[in-house]
């Protein structure tokens, strides 16, 4: 789906050019979930933005989908195979109602009026939005605006969805809400990369991937992250209760593969 090779990229500030991405490779399959996270400043979102056109490497070579993303033409191709749901619910919506938000990027591809209408009421569907169709966008929650930006991007047909803390902005239940829904379209068959700072979902992903300061710092499977790497350490994370649970028995010789990473795995061990 992705393969980064040796990726870079810089702003010229002045005479100065500032390294924002410092040779980047990451491969990402087509079905996979990857969670990426990092710092504040580390790069991520120029990460991300270069995966889907907005931004331009300075170097190495980068693909999606199949498509050169060196090639300008490729850099707006890309969006009907690759979508970003953004942190900010109210940044995303641009009609008055779900109905119209959705239309929006279909009536930009020139569909047919029928098409449309297919389209936006499965959409709004596999998201739990369609009794609010022609709601005012403006009544509705954080976590149904976040639906209603996945809606856009089922609509559209997208092979993988990058959500970039898309959470962050919400209440516990919209995370749970929107985390859930991801997982299904993962389960269905959608390539997701999911952007976060929170542990628990790191610890509940299959692989994660560790940016600092424009380099890829880790990309493995999250057990090994947590429990035989001093990454978490030397960045100053917080220690999920269940990993510090895990760590305990970890000093008791308990092997790597049966450490706990979630709270479900954790009963299990109990």
């Amino acid at each position: 789906m992705i393969r980064a090779e040796n990726i870079t990229l810089s702003y010229r500030d002045g005479q100065l050019r500032l390294p924002v991405l410092q040779g980047i490779s990451i491969h990402i399959k087509r079905g996979e979930w990857v969670a990426l996270t990092g710092a504040n400043g580390c790069g991520k979102s120029s990460l991300i933005r270069t995966f889907n056109g907005l931004n331009i490497p300075s170097g190495g070579s980068l693909s999606a989908a199949g498509l050169d993303l060196r090639s300008p033409e490729n850099r707006t191709a890309i969006k009907r195979h690759i979508q970003l749901v953004f942190q900010n619910p109210e940044a995303q919506t641009v009609g008055s109602t779900p109905f119209e938000d959705v239309a929006f990027g279909l009536e930009n591809r020139g569909l047919s009026r029928g098409e449309m209408l297919v389209r936006i009421e499965k959409a709004l569907h596999q998201v739990g939005l369609a009794p609010k169709t022609s709601a005012d966008v403006s009544t509705l929650s954080g976590g149904e605006r976040q639906r209603l930006a996945v809606a856009c991007c089922l609509a559209l047909e997208t092979e993988m969805i990058i959500f970039d803390e898309a959470t962050s902005m919400l209440d516990p239940a919209g995370r749970r809400d929107i985390l859930g829904l991801a997982r299904k379209l993962w389960e269905q068959g959608t390539t997701v990369l999911w952007v976060t700072q929170r542990m628990e979902e790191l610890a509940a992903s299959p692989r994660v991937a560790v940016m600092g300061a424009g380099k890829l710092l880790y990309d493995g499977e999250p057990r090994t992250l947590f429990y035989s790497s001093r990454l978490p350490d030397d960045l100053g994370w917080p220690s999920a209760p269940v990993i510090r649970i895990g760590q305990l028995l970890q000093a008791k010789g308990w092997p790597l593969h049966s450490l706990p990473l979630t709270e479900q795995e954790l009963e299990a061990v109990l």
